[in-house]
């Protein structure tokens, strides 16, 4: 071995090391994951800062349906009682152009009934903003995203901003959301399926949570 590599063997070392590092760091391998469901998936997202207002969920799935079918699901108001888990009641009380006025009513807070009147704005075919006007929310806001993956295939996603005008725990409020809102995505994706004529794959959702 020469004195020159015995001389610079040390940094080589040093150098070999951080590259191995740097090749083997979960964020920058390869195949890191996304943010995006894939096949058989749902991800949810908290980006919420810890035990601070208000929550922000984003909870994405992969439907194995054609993006106009979830739409007509999406924008069926007035009979998602009758599929959406929870859901007493949802009346459209007003229409102007592209928005849509909606009272809502959902039962599955311990503490109390959960009171929402949104507007709705559709900017078809792909995505549905909302916001709440009156109820017993202090904030409720976001945003249902359709984006094709496939010829009959759709990501499927819900952003949302959520804090209750009710005494609730913070902890527990997010806990209930990271509950219910999954049950509501995989209840639309059923009646899309239905609506789209194709049977139900055998395989069970799994979730993916960050």
């Amino acid at each position: 071995m020469s004195k020159l590599f015995k001389h610079h063997l040390p940094r080589l070392s040093l150098f070999l090391t951080l590259l191995l590092i740097v090749q083997f760091t979960p964020s920058q391998a390869q195949g890191a994951s996304t943010d995006s469901p894939k096949v058989g998936q749902m991800v949810i997202i908290n980006k919420t800062p810890h035990d601070t207002w208000p929550i922000e969920l984003k909870v994405s799935l992969y439907v194995e349906a054609p993006q106009k079918a979830l739409w007509r699901v999406l924008t069926d108001y007035e009979n998602m009682d009758e599929f959406v888990p929870h859901l007493q009641e949802c009346n459209i009380v007003d229409r102007r152009g592209n928005k849509i006025y909606l009272e809502q009513t959902f039962k599955h807070f311990p503490m109390t009934a959960m009171h929402l009147d949104l507007e709705i704005k559709e900017e078809p075919p792909h995505k549905i903003l909302f916001k709440r006007y009156a109820g017993n929310m202090k904030t409720y806001e976001g945003l249902w995203h359709l984006e094709q993956a496939g010829p009959k295939s759709t990501i499927f996603t819900l952003e949302v901003k959520a804090e209750p005008d009710f005494p609730v725990p913070q902890q527990v409020m997010a806990w209930v959301l990271e509950s219910e809102l999954p049950k509501g995505l995989l209840a639309m994706r059923k009646r899309a399926l239905k609506i789209a004529g194709q049977p139900e794959p055998a395989y069970s959702i799994e979730i993916i949570s960050r």
